[in-house]
């Protein structure tokens, strides 16, 4: 058992997406990678799959995301649950919070297959 002081916290920003990651394997973390980020309103991230589950709580804020074919809205206190293989987008109307999790192994791909490298996970 460890604790990841909130100080330790290292955050990542690309294009009003600022994440930090929270439980990683570096941080301790053997099964399950959580992140806490931010997004200004109007950002988006871009879209992409993972080959595991993902799941998004959102603490702060509003805006819409598109999975798949399917376009929902999200507000403070909601969950998204992002299915393995499925391309999505998260959009921010407003200044939104959230907490991340998925399995630790999981791929991150864009729709071409190009893998993200993505600082937070390390």
């Amino acid at each position: 058992m460890s604790v990841f002081r909130k100080e330790q916290n290292q955050v990542h920003s690309m294009v009003g997406n600022h994440i930090a990651g929270v439980a990683t394997p570096t941080s301790g973390a053997q099964q399950v990678e959580v992140w806490h980020g931010r997004m200004d309103a109007d950002a988006a991230t871009p879209p992409h799959c993972h080959t595991t589950e993902e799941v998004v709580v959102f603490l702060k804020g509003s805006g819409r995301a598109t999975v798949g074919e399917r376009e929902l809205r999200y507000q403070a206190g909601d969950t998204l649950i992002l299915p393995a293989g499925q391309v999505h987008q998260i959009f921010a109307e407003t200044d939104s919070e959230f907490v991340g999790a998925m399995p630790i192994g999981g791929v991150v791909t864009l729709p071409d297959g190009t893998v993200m490298d993505l600082p937070w996970r390390k």
